[in-house]
């Protein structure tokens, strides 16, 4: 009797799965005799097909090649892409002329993950979609100019073997490219979008596994926690929990001061000869230096807005810059200032400010005049170094074009970073002795300068004046950049003319980490009213120091839409000791 056949159907999986078939499974009960005495038959062997549409190649599937859309992908609701032919495909005068179909152009959520680029990373499709997002897109908008080896090989590497870092990895990245979507807009309602509680959903996950693992005392759950404390700062700063994000980089950051204290101390055998505060290198030279400057980064961006101290760090600047540069070096060598510069302005250094300088320890005197000594020297040799590259140039090292000629974000990240040296050189030379507001007025070439270098740059950019948490017409990027200049010369140039300028500036400037330009523009107009309410108008008249606001703090209500600012001005200009406080919502 012949067997009965009844079709059965493969159900479909997931995209990129087998094909979906229809294939017959014998119902009869076969006796081993039989099979034994059945032959089997051979699969004919035929030549693959590379003729077939997009969707189908990506689907891993027989395509029946139908023009201008295939059955294949019709009959079973896909949407057909179309057929790309190779250039060298030879023609015939009998092959179908039919024109492929128009496709549209792939948004960032369609991207197809090529293999050779995470074919190691576990997980599902989505997942492996998701971390080549964060490859292409995340990456670039985190690591900025002086991240790289952290991003691109410590991120990388660690993710593709630990659960804790793949899934910070894949809530970040789904995190940004709802972010990128979305063209960094603020909406009450963003907590029901699929896809931003989906990146919450994750991160929680990678919070719990963190402190599972946490539980485990050994050296790699102490760096698994030092990555993810980076990861989960960039999530918070993303979503503009900034608060949060202090927490964890500050928590991971007391950590890896631990881990290279301890290091330091196997290394030398003898913890007596050691300091408390962690040795910071200049140059990299482990993964734990790596983190450091990661760590010291952050810490800095923390200092700008509100932060009152920084964490306390070694790093031991040469006095004299090297006489030979590169590119490279000279970005690492401004952060190294930047870091530097910090370290001063933001520890027991300004509560000498309203002191007489009489009065102010002698060793605090000497440190602060040698810093401003040094740091001028250093960034005297870089800007030299970025006028003309050739001479700085090492003769050793063979090169064929010594002018500097850098892509616009490269361009962008440089020009922010010699600001922020400028404008953290003016603060420190007002920490000492310096009561008077009216100190800021000597600096006024220095304000016009940093001004009009970032005009020129947003013109060439053509960047458009934006609303607060309204669309961005700039990418999102961690790096601390041209904002925080812009900010200083709004609210500390009383030019009426400059310091209208830089809040024009602000408006174009975009988002940098925990920085937005149009909401500090609006706090900057703030305190631009606060000091000329009782002026006449005219040019040229000066601020009163009666009316100008001294010390600003700034918190940012995103869903209220406000900016809680609290400003302090003197009623004591001889003594400094009666002070006034102004704190007010102000809407945006």
């Amino acid at each position: 009797m012949a067997s009965q056949l009844r079709p059965f159907r493969v159900p479909e999986r997931s995209r990129g799965d087998d094909n979906l078939a229809l294939v017959h499974v014998n119902t009869q009960n076969t006796t081993p005799a039989a099979a034994t005495t059945q032959p089997r038959r051979k699969r004919a062997s035929k030549p693959k097909v590379r003729t077939g549409c997009t969707t189908c190649k990506i689907r891993r599937v027989k395509c029946d090649e139908i023009k201008p859309s295939c059955n294949r992908c019709t009959s079973t609701g896909r949407k057909c892409d179309g057929y790309e032919y190779t250039r060298d495909q030879p023609s015939s005068s009998t092959a179908l002329t039919v024109p492929c179909p128009p496709r549209a152009p792939a948004t960032q959520s369609q991207l197809f993950l090529p293999s050779s680029l995470s074919v190691t990373f576990p997980g599902n499709a989505k997942e492996r979609r998701i971390f080549h997002y964060f490859q292409v897109r995340t990456v670039p908008a985190f690591a900025g100019s002086s991240e790289l080896d952290f991003w691109n090989n410590l991120v990388l590497k660690v993710g593709q073997q630990e659960p804790v870092v793949h899934n910070a990895i894949v809530a970040l990245s789904t995190l940004h490219e709802d972010y990128q979507n979305r063209n960094g807009r603020f909406s009450q309602d963003m907590n029901t979008d699929p896809s931003y509680r989906e990146a919450l959903v994750l991160y929680g996950k990678a919070l719990r596994q963190l402190n599972d693992r946490l539980g485990k005392e050994d050296r790699m759950s102490a760096e698994l926690a030092l990555i993810s404390s980076i990861l989960f700062t960039c999530f918070e700063v993303l979503r503009r929990n900034n608060m949060s994000a202090v927490i964890h980089y500050s928590a991971g950051m007391k950590e890896l001061a631990r881990q290279i204290k301890k290091s330091r101390e196997d290394e030398a055998a003898s913890s007596q000869s050691l300091s408390a505060i962690p040795e910071f290198q200049p140059i990299p030279q482990s993964e734990l230096d790596v983190l450091f400057r990661v760590f010291a980064r952050y810490d800095i961006q923390a200092c700008t807005f509100s932060k009152p101290r920084a964490e306390a760090l070694s790093l031991h600047l040469s006095s004299q810059p090297p006489p030979f540069m590169n590119l490279t070096e000279v970005k690492i060598h401004l952060d190294n200032l930047l870091i530097s510069v910090y370290q001063l302005i933001k520890s027991d250094l300004p509560k000498y400010r309203y002191w007489d300088a009489s009065s102010v320890p002698p060793e605090w005197l000497v440190r602060h005049n040698e810093a401003i000594y040094t740091f001028e020297a250093w960034l005297t040799s870089i800007e030299s170094f970025l006028q003309d590259p050739s001479p700085n140039l090492n003769p050793a090292a063979p090169t064929t074009n010594t002018s500097l000629i850098l892509p616009p974000h490269e361009a962008k990240t440089l020009l922010g970073l010699r600001m922020q040296v400028k404008v953290a050189l003016i603060i420190l030379k007002t920490s000492i002795a310096s009561p008077t507001e009216t100190a800021f007025d000597g600096f006024l070439p220095d304000f016009v300068e940093i001004v009009t270098r970032i005009e020129d740059l947003a013109d060439s950019l053509s960047l458009p004046e934006a609303a607060p948490l309204d669309n961005e017409s700039t990418a999102f990027t961690m790096e601390l950049g041209i904002i925080h200049p812009l900010f200083i010369v709004a609210t500390k140039c009383r030019d009426q003319v400059v310091r209208r300028r830089a809040i024009k500036a602000l408006k174009r400037a975009g988002r940098e980490g925990v920085w937005e330009g149009p909401v500090a523009a609006v706090v900057a107009e703030w305190v631009m009213g606060t000091e000329e309410a009782g002026l006449q108008g005219s040019e040229g008249e000066v601020v009163p120091e009666r009316t100008r606001i001294h010390d600003i703090r700034k918190d940012v209500d995103y869903e209220g839409r406000r900016v809680l600012v609290e400003a302090k001005r003197s009623m004591d200009q001889s003594g400094w000791k009666v002070w006034e406080t102004i704190r007010e919502s102000v809407p945006f």
